[in-house]
């Protein structure tokens, strides 16, 4: 990973601390330290470069059943985020738009003339 600060290529992966560095991490942010100027910052995580290496195709299979479970719970981790926002809109909206009860539906008023008259509730 390239420091922002420094522009060297010494930035390394940080523990994540707080609800918010786990929250990020889901969509693909991740906390990054550099040791050459200290600094920290969160970034997208970037694919590894790749490397002119042959391998065997029984290496070949496993790096592709690991890349495919990778994408599986990627995609779980987004189902998982997305459901969990449309749940909470929904509630927002439910609590929203619900017609309240009061206690003055129903009732009466009395009026200067005596006649009690149905009071209209505006909400």
């Amino acid at each position: 990973m390239l420091c922002p600060k420094c522009k060297t290529n010494h930035a390394r992966r940080s523990r994540r601390h707080g609800l918010l560095a786990h929250a990020l991490s889901i969509v693909g942010y991740y906390p990054y330290s550099c040791p050459a100027c200290h600094l920290q910052f969160r970034g997208l995580r970037s694919a590894p470069v790749k490397a002119a290496v042959v391998h065997s195709p029984g290496v070949e299979r496993e790096i592709k059943a690991t890349r495919d479970a990778m994408k599986a719970t990627r995609k779980r981790r987004e189902l998982a985020l997305y459901g969990g926002a449309l749940l909470l809109f929904l509630t927002i909206l439910y609590f929203i738009t619900r017609e309240h009860s009061s206690s003055l539906e129903g009732s009466t008023v009395p009026l200067p003339s005596g006649e009690p008259t149905a009071v209209a509730t505006l909400i």
